[in-house]
């Protein structure tokens, strides 16, 4: 926790109060984008939660480094790399499955028409998804096992 000292204790008490920690990720539970990123708001300044926690827990970021994730805000998860190496790594990340029980069935057909080139994971984590509860009716229009597959 290197950067405590930089941040008043309330403003760290708010963005903790947005983070739900679960035993590897921590997940951000308030704001997002439309591309699902965590947003915090601090001194009239919205953040990208990830870049945010960096901040917090680890400290500085170089002008030419951005901050990587491989989960939401955890600061063990978190590192620091080059446009060009987060762009490598970004086509890298695969769904986990304590992502995919965390997070919105929602999202991840959003995902799905934004990312093609992920369109086999995606669709193989959805499939897993269906579940007898997901049979009777959701709220994603499905009301028949039969239409799902059609989508699908």
């Amino acid at each position: 926790m290197v950067n405590m000292s930089n941040y008043p204790e309330k403003a760290i008490k708010r963005f903790e109060s947005k983070v739900k920690k679960t035993e590897g990720c921590h997940l951000w539970t308030a704001a997002k984008q439309k591309q699902g990123y965590g947003m915090f708001s601090y001194n009239g300044k919205s953040t990208p939660a990830h870049r945010f926690a960096y901040l917090l827990y680890k400290g500085e970021i170089a002008e030419n480094m951005v901050v990587h994730q491989t989960c939401e805000t955890n600061p063990e998860h978190l590192i620091l790399q080059t446009k060009s190496q987060n762009k490598r790594s970004y086509t890298s990340v695969r769904v986990s499955q304590e992502m995919v029980e965390k997070e919105s069935v929602k999202y991840l057909y959003k995902l799905r028409n934004l990312r093609p080139d992920l369109q086999v994971e995606i669709d193989a984590i959805l499939m897993k998804l269906i579940t007898e509860d997901m049979k009777e009716e959701d709220d994603f229009g499905f009301e028949a096992e039969s239409k799902k597959k059609e989508y699908l």
